[in-house]
């Protein structure tokens, strides 16, 4: 359109004709900017942008295993640190002393276990002897009854003889239950080796967790990256799954931006942005498009909204659109947590028929249920 009136203008002005100054500035001039504003409408609905976005990285909560006093701080604030690297150290010594106790029961307890199967193997011998006097009392017995039938031998001899028989049965039976708690106590295998009778693996358990209970005295960069809030103390008491400090991993930092929902219906991963932090205002950053949240940021919070009852005020929700930047080698220092400009190509203009097709279909008149 402004093309048009320039053209019209240069026309005129080209055949002598006399244009008022004043036609020139109230028909041509706003014509022109008229024109002008609408093609830059046009030609910028393609781009996306918000100013609520936040440089993001991996931030590692460290935290003690175990309970103690602080006996060594081996890392120092804002100071790189690699994997693997001492944190700090807690006092080992009373878990040191918990070791030793579990390794002297574990060796205890392998003792018990070659004593049931002394115990045992006592048993079964004790069986086959009582079984052995079970056979001399019977074959007493069995001379006495045959005397007393000839009326050759003493009734007090017959009765000591069935008495005889009677304890040696019983003595079988004691031997037999004790034969039976034996094996029982080895877990019904007589040749189950000492390290996987149940009371063994139990002080096994036992003395691991003791094991990595001491190790755990020494807390080690589970990633490399830089320390940052660190306040121990040595001699400070630390307990056990409570966070003392944080590392920023050294991964690459990303961008997540929160998009109004209505800005994001054509914004796909993969697009192409420009991201603007605001510590280095003079930089401009190319950026790609990730992934966009399935949920928005309301969906997480601590109190969601309900809007199934009550008076409701509809409120434009956000989605966290998360961005990658492009590395380049001259880059300057990213920093976690700073805020950021981001303006998101989507590859689509705003059409002018479009709008008014929208605006044709929200000026329509609605039937009344």
């Amino acid at each position: 359109m402004n093309l048009v009136a320039a053209r019209s203008v240069g026309m005129l002005l080209r055949r002598g004709s006399r244009v008022s100054p004043r036609f020139i500035w109230l028909c041509v001039l706003p014509a022109v900017a008229i024109g002008g504003a609408l093609l830059l409408w046009l030609s910028g609905g393609r781009h996306v942008s918000t100013e609520n976005a936040y440089v993001k990285a991996h931030v590692v909560v460290i935290a003690p295993e175990v309970s103690g006093k602080i006996a060594e701080v081996a890392v120092q604030d804002h100071k790189p640190v690699a994997q693997n690297e001492l944190l700090f150290r807690i006092d080992p010594e009373p878990y040191k002393l918990a070791l030793d106790r579990t390794e002297a029961e574990l060796d205890q307890a392998r003792a018990q276990v070659e004593n049931l199967r002394a115990t045992l193997a006592e048993a079964q011998s004790e069986l086959v002897e009582a079984q052995g006097r079970v056979s001399y009392f019977e074959v007493q017995l069995q001379r006495q009854r045959q005397l007393t039938a000839r009326n050759a031998g003493l009734a007090t001899k017959f009765d000591e003889a069935e008495s005889n028989v009677a304890s040696a049965r019983d003595h079988v039976g004691v031997v037999q239950a004790k034969l039976a708690k034996a094996l029982t106590a080895l877990a019904g295998d007589p040749q189950l080796s000492a390290d996987r009778h149940p009371m063994v693996r139990e002080r096994q358990a036992a003395r691991d967790r003791a094991v990595l209970d001491f190790e755990h005295t020494r807390v080690l960069a589970p990633v490399a990256g830089i320390p940052v809030n660190v306040k121990l103390q040595l001699g400070e008491q630390a307990r056990a799954s409570t966070a003392v400090f944080a590392i920023v991993a050294d991964a690459r930092p990303w961008v997540e931006a929160n998009f109004k929902e209505t800005d994001l219906a054509y914004v796909r991963p993969g697009q192409k942005a420009s991201v603007v932090l605001d510590i280095y205002p003079d930089e401009v950053w190319a950026a790609e498009v990730e992934s966009i949240s399935p949920a928005t940021g309301a969906e997480f919070s601590i109190l969601p909204p309900q809007n199934a009852s009550g008076n409701w005020v509809k409120v434009v929700q956000r989605l966290p659109v998360r961005l990658r930047l492009i590395e380049r080698p001259d880059q300057p220092p990213l920093r976690t947590g700073v805020t950021a400009t981001v303006s998101i190509d989507t590859g689509r203009p705003t059409r002018l028929s479009s709008v008014l097709s929208g605006w044709r279909s929200f000026a329509a008149p609605r039937s009344t249920p």
